[in-house]
């Protein structure tokens, strides 16, 4: 049976927009290299089992110089610009192979620590955390300071060269596997708000610091609650200067989101383009056994448009970043529209997939077999907090608004 025309095409991974033959030559290299290389199976229901499978995944790729691609070669890095960073990411996705673990230190404190750090921070740093041996968690969401940072209240308190940390962070990735955090505390006075932030590189194993996990609806624990009780930090772990916390915050926010939106675009599309793939087997058998054409729903038609439909619209805001990053770079209020895109793909997307699953909402006039469930489902409830963590839509509704488009407001 050929292809049905609806599910003929599924999402691609586009090529860069630039066509520069030393990025097709990378792209290449690339995939060749992915097409050779795969870590063991990583399990998908022990935590514990698919953290040591990926950190052993990253120091594979951090040998064979995939990892801190866009850093400087002296501190480990590979001394090249942002696409071809991108175009790993686009690669990785395609062979089907996962992100390294260390997400956290390559994405987010891997540019702080370029844009801010010392030279000695740097030296001391960067090599364990681009190969993994030495694993980050980041410190910014409080009970009462979630997306408003600027209500922070752990304290840093300053005495004989040495700031004493004491306060609680909450939904903190990989807490409990983490040796070092990137916190942001109050020096400042309580209500100094923004002004009053300092970013301090935090030693996990250091006496004061109690991890728990928090256990999630998908059933993972990865979101951890840390507590400080005098935490003892060196000045010299103070990143930047004592007070300019939030500007740097900002800038590792803005790190985070734009690759955070490459990597979950890129992932998504191939999630969806395994489940296309294998909606289009189970009608071809449908069809075979019912010896007539399979005739899909319009609700499967509508579900996949959909789903299409915002995999493009993020992909095209994808490749608008990637242009501003190498062009000006920079925290800007475009991060957030990254954000709010990415969010809303990935509701819509996992959305789709976790309806093809639910009892009597499948789209199919036929069971949908070989679908992955557990995956659509577990996809479907990480999705539901994509709204939330990292700011919430509104928040960054209200910063595209007063600072993108200047509609007012403090």
């Amino acid at each position: 049976m050929s292809r049905p025309p609806l599910l003929h095409r599924t999402p691609t991974l586009l090529a860069h927009p630039a066509s520069a033959p030393e990025i097709d030559e990378f792209r290449s290299r690339a995939r060749s290299w992915l097409q050779e290389h795969a870590p063991g199976p990583v399990p998908s229901d022990d935590l514990d089992a698919r953290f040591r499978t990926l950190r052993a995944w990253q120091r594979t790729l951090y040998d064979a110089g995939w990892v801190g691609i866009g850093l400087p070669r002296e501190w480990g890095g590979q001394g090249l610009d942002d696409r071809y960073a991108y175009v790993f990411t686009e690669e990785l996705a395609r062979a089907g192979r996962p992100a390294p673990i260390g997400l956290i230190g390559l994405d987010v404190v891997g540019p702080t620590l370029a844009g801010h750090g010392t030279a000695a921070q740097r030296a001391a740093l960067m090599p364990a955390l681009l190969s993994g041996d030495e694993i980050w968690c980041q410190g910014f969401s409080e009970p009462g300071a979630g997306s408003d940072l600027a209500a922070i209240a752990t304290r840093a308190v300053l005495a004989d060269g040495v700031y004493k940390v004491s306060g609680q962070k909450v939904w903190t990735s990989w807490a409990q596997y983490a040796r070092r955090c990137a916190l942001l505390a109050r020096t400042g006075t309580p209500d100094s708000r923004h002004r009053g932030l300092t970013y301090l590189i935090v030693d996990m194993d250091a006496p004061g610091v109690t991890v728990r996990p928090i256990g999630q609806m998908t059933g993972d624990s990865e979101f951890c609650e840390v507590f400080f009780d005098d935490v003892e930090v060196p000045v010299t772990d103070v990143i930047g200067e004592p007070g300019q916390g939030w500007a740097i915050a900002m800038d590792t926010l803005s790190h985070e989101r734009a690759t955070y939106a490459f990597r979950r675009r890129v992932e998504t599309t191939a999630a969806f383009r395994a489940a296309t793939e294998v909606l289009h087997d189970s009608a071809t058998r449908a069809a075979g056994e019912l010896a007539a054409p399979m005739q899909p729903s319009e609700a499967l038609v509508a579900g996949l448009g959909r789903a299409e439909t915002a995999l493009a619209v993020l992909e095209a805001q994808n490749l608008a970043t990637l242009r501003r990053m190498t062009s000006d770079g920079g925290p800007s209020p475009a991060d957030s529209v990254d954000k709010l895109v990415v969010n809303h793909c990935e509701q819509t997307v996992f959305g789709e997939l976790h309806a093809w699953v639910t009892p009597g909402g499948a789209a199919m006039d036929a069971q949908i077999r070989g679908l992955d469930t557990g995956a659509a489902v577990r996809g479907y409830l990480f999705s539901r907090a994509a709204s939330i963590y990292g700011g919430t839509n509104q928040v960054q509704r209200n910063i595209v608004a007063q600072r993108g488009l200047g509609m007012g407001g403090s």
